[in-house]
């Protein structure tokens, strides 16, 4: 019977790693009903024998999500790979991929895509996270000009926008639907966390209430404490209508909170005075190994937008 079970087990951890590498990207919502539905078909006839209903088996699988999901990274480990969630900042919505675990460079290029291409998103990466506003995104024009300037052989605008619409495709970037503004994609903040916390570290920010990396919310007035847009309407369900934001951190008031994000006004970054910075125009001649996210020069350009790009 033990090794009935055993069976059992080791199946519907196969067949969860295969959906998981399947679907690549997925909420949470849709991980449960998946692990609903394997656990509920997994032994009709055991279900029948000990007298478990198909109700009872899935509030079974939904409570055992994490114990899933820890026997899954168990026997993911000797491959490198993991199971890792990110919030969705956008919405909300706790999303899961299955993730290389190796840090930064070696991971970035254990991908389908070309060096020429790599170094792209590493400088639409780097970009977009040293943006002198502090919003953690580029304009369209803006991504655009990055990755001609950082083509090698050069490319047209063209194929720069389809590069850059293959790179939201698969999740490592996201087009703002509202302002089109080019930001740092889900499956970029599930898988890039070494690469990003590595190579840009002066420019992290992280949400008071759930700890994760925000590059969008709201800044308090009073203690620099950050919020995710999603996370401040838990505790303060009318923000929208512009009411005030109480600061989890300080649990002051703030009638205006600072707000940075695509199309916000921004919180600039603040750089230490030895730090160099460099013009958006100098990314047309750094090699890919200056590139690297590691490199002194990858940790403190700062990419300075036309004032005309601002407006758009």
């Amino acid at each position: 019977m033990a090794d009935h079970q055993l069976q059992q087990q080791q199946q519907q951890r196969r067949m969860l790693v295969q959906w998981c590498m399947s679907a690549q990207l997925f909420s949470e919502a849709q991980f449960r009903k998946t692990l609903q539905r394997i656990c509920i078909n997994r032994d009709s006839n055991d279900n029948n024998s000990n007298g478990n209903s198909d109700r009872e088996e899935a509030q079974e699988a939904t409570m055992d999500m994490h114990q899933y999901v820890e026997s899954i990274n168990n026997s993911l480990t000797n491959y490198s790979l993991e199971l890792r969630s990110a919030l969705d900042q956008n919405t909300g919505v706790r999303m899961w991929a299955i993730v290389n675990t190796n840090a930064d460079a070696t991971m970035i290029g254990a991908t389908p895509y070309s060096q020429p291409e790599l170094a792209i998103l590493k400088a639409l990466i780097e970009g977009i996270f040293t943006a002198s506003t502090g919003n953690y995104a580029l304009t369209l024009h803006s991504a655009l000009k990055v990755a001609v300037n950082n083509s090698t052989p050069p490319i047209q605008r063209s194929h720069a926008e389809k590069l850059i619409g293959m790179f939201c495709k698969v999740g490592w970037l996201m087009r703002d639907e509202d302002e089109g503004f080019v930001i740092i994609g889900t499956r970029a903040l599930i898988e890039l966390t070494s690469f990003f916390t590595d190579g840009f570290s002066d420019y992290q920010r992280h949400c008071a209430l759930c700890s994760e990396l925000a590059t969008q919310g709201f800044v308090c007035t009073e203690c620099d404490a950050v919020v995710h847009p999603c996370c401040a309407k838990s505790i303060s369900p009318s923000l929208a209508e512009n009411s005030e934001l109480s600061c989890p951190k300080c649990h002051k008031q703030i009638a205006r909170p600072m707000r940075f994000g695509p199309g916000q006004p921004g919180v600039p970054h603040e750089i230490e005075p030895t730090q160099q910075t460099y013009q958006e125009e100098d990314i047309a001649s750094v090699t890919v190994e200056e590139l690297s996210l590691n490199s002194p020069r990858g940790k403190k350009r700062v990419i300075d937008e036309d004032s005309d790009e601002d407006s758009e």
